[in-house]
């Protein structure tokens, strides 16, 4: 092999070094961060779809939050954060002045707290119905519904574990009211589609003594007492429960 021949091949030698050199010290790299930056952009294409995809669902959602605020506002009025116990009153004076019945009584007794269904039996959740408000003797349920009641056979109990004892209870309430039995009818009726929900489990009637016509016509008109015995319900915010206990 002749010295020139011999300079060649190490030149040649030097250059395939050189450019095996380069590629692994300058081109390599490159290319692997040209790849790392693909596969980093398909994840960020992917989390901007899912985003889109999330923005247009709430996008979507918020056309209902109207709606949903007013079914909101319309079962808190139903079934309050605290007894509110004068909103009521004065639910029952409107009612009544709207259907002709005269106010007599209105009473209420301390609230009851929520009793947890128990496994056994099929118990059901709510307070004790079949006994009447405290507030009146006349109030008690019919013993035959109460027997037809317990005969009855009991269905599966489906409970929200968020409900306990510590946030629902039920306040007994008795309203009496002086009228015919169609303004009774009317005012029982009225309250049933009020704003507070009103859960009423006793009616009883005592017929007064007649009164005489004030216009002077000599008549006499029949009044009876209708008194009504129930519940109002209160549901405390859990948050605000948990907070006041800590």
């Amino acid at each position: 092999m002749t010295r020139n021949r011999l300079n060649m091949l190490l030149a040649i030698a030097s250059m395939l070094i050189v450019a095996l050199a380069g590629f692994f010290l300058g081109v390599q790299p490159q290319l692997a961060q040209a790849a790392a930056d693909r596969e980093q952009q398909v994840g960020v294409d992917a989390t901007n779809r899912t985003t889109a995809s999330e923005l247009a669902r709430l996008k979507d959602r918020a056309k209902s939050l109207p709606k949903l605020e007013a079914e909101l506002a319309s079962l808190t009025a139903s079934v309050p954060d605290s007894a509110s116990m004068s909103t009521f009153y004065a639910s029952v004076n409107s009612v009544a002045a709207r259907t002709g019945v005269k106010v007599s009584a209105i009473t209420t007794a301390d609230a009851q707290a929520y009793t947890p269904p128990t496994s056994a039996g099929g118990a059901t959740a709510e307070p004790d119905t079949t006994a009447s408000p405290q507030a009146t003797a006349s109030a008690s349920p019919d013993p035959s519904a109460t027997a037809s009641a317990s005969a009855a056979p009991q269905a599966s109990v489906v409970t929200d574990p968020r409900i306990t004892s510590a946030n629902f209870s039920a306040i007994p309430v008795t309203v009496s009211v002086d009228g015919s039995f169609d303004q009774a009818l009317a005012f029982v009726g009225g309250m049933q589609d009020g704003p507070r929900l009103f859960l009423v489990n006793a009616v009883s009637s005592t017929a007064a003594q007649a009164t005489t016509d004030s216009g002077g016509g000599g008549g006499a008109s029949d009044v009876t007492t209708w008194t009504f015995g129930g519940y109002v319900y209160v549901l405390s915010d859990a948050d605000t429960t948990a907070t006041d206990k800590g």
